[in-house]
Order: structure tokens, then C-alpha cells, then sequence
């Protein structure tokens, strides 16, 4: 049985970029991946990390290849930042300011 409380942990995630996750992101595994993302990050007192592709591939159940084309598109509209460092590690950040999102608003 599930037993989640506060007391294990938790990120905080201000409201209304909460908000703007919900309204604006439709697409499924794009909200997996800012979810992820801000576990990461936020989840650790970070603005960005450096992680690696092996560990998004497993937690997202995604290819290698499809996950990198998402970040690549994800980068392109501004969602997030995204930057590889090599073929096995790449640097990413959630763009908190919703309003550059480059999706229909």
C-alpha cells in the first residue's frame, strides 16, 4: 500500500508555473519530461543539472534516440533548456518563464 508524506520529501513548485504546466503543455510525454525535470532540479535546491541520458531513457521508458529529439524540440520552443554535453550526459533546465513558450497559448 502507498504511504506518501511530506516527511519523505518533496519539491516545491510555485503555483503558477504549476498552472502554466497544466494549461499550456498537452503533450503527454513533454509533462513527463518537465516533471522530471523539475524533480531534478527544483527537487535538490538546483536551477539546472547536468544528467545523463541513460537515466531519463529508464525513468521515462523511452529510446535514447526519441528522448533527445523531444529535448532537442523541447529547446526549440523554449520549454525548457536543454544543452548536451556529450553522448552520454547533457545539461537541462526548466524556462520557468512560461511566456516565452513558444506553444499555443
Amino acid at each position: 500500500m502507498a504511504n506518501p508524506q511530506l516527511e519523505h520529501g518533496y519539491t516545491r513548485v510555485c503555483n503558477e508555473l504549476l498552472w502554466a504546466i497544466i494549461k499550456y503543455i498537452t503533450n503527454p510525454t513533454w509533462i513527463r519530461i518537465v516533471l522530471l525535470t523539475i524533480r531534478i532540479t527544483y527537487g535538490f535546491h538546483r536551477k539546472e543539472t547536468v544528467t545523463n541520458y541513460k537515466s531519463f531513457v529508464k525513468i521515462l521508458n523511452l529510446t535514447e534516440e526519441y528522448l533527445k529529439s523531444t529535448l532537442l524540440e523541447m529547446d526549440t520552443q523554449k520549454i525548457i533548456f536543454y544543452e548536451p554535453k556529450d553522448s552520454f550526459k547533457f545539461k537541462i533546465a526548466l524556462n520557468k518563464n512560461y511566456e516565452d513558450w513558444k506553444i499555443s497559448k
